[in-house]
């Protein structure tokens, strides 16, 4: 899946923060991903609060959610460290607004967008992926448009 696709977190403790959002109709959990995403991040400093996935697999439309802290940072600097993870992937960002973060991503066959929230040392981000087969626009434009 493309976030484990590149950036976020992986914790000694156990992760505790959930999304409350809601899975897409049809949508199943995934927790094989979000485990990936967990491994992903590992990293000096970094705790990952939580991390989720779902997918309609059968479609090719993905999400994960993902709530990490670390030692502090400012927006800007997180907003770095995430293009810079992403870029490390191999996936393709061009951010689009800064408040919040909004980038559209890609990585073939996938293309979706990334949205987080940053600041105080904190990131809780959301990416909603599809391939080419089936867009999945309007499960990922809810589900993006469901987190705070």
């Amino acid at each position: 899946m493309l976030l484990a696709l590149g950036a976020c977190g992986s914790a000694d403790a156990q992760p505790t923060a959930t999304s409350g959002l809601q899975t897409p109709a049809g949508w199943q959990t995934l927790p094989a991903v979000a485990n990936a995403v967990r491994a992903a991040a590992a990293a000096p400093g970094i705790t990952v609060d939580g991390a989720e996935a779902w997918g309609e697999t059968s479609l090719g439309c993905y999400a994960v959610w993902f709530a990490m802290h670390g030692d502090g940072g400012s927006a800007d600097q997180l907003t770095k460290e995430i293009l810079d993870g992403l870029s490390d992937a191999r996936i393709t960002a061009t951010q689009q607004s800064a408040d919040p973060l909004v980038l559209a991503i890609e990585k073939a066959p996938y293309k979706g967008t990334l949205k987080a929230e940053l600041g105080g040392g904190k990131i809780t981000a959301l990416a909603c992926v599809a391939t080419d087969r089936d867009p999945c626009e309007p499960a990922c434009k809810t589900l993006l448009g469901a987190m705070p």
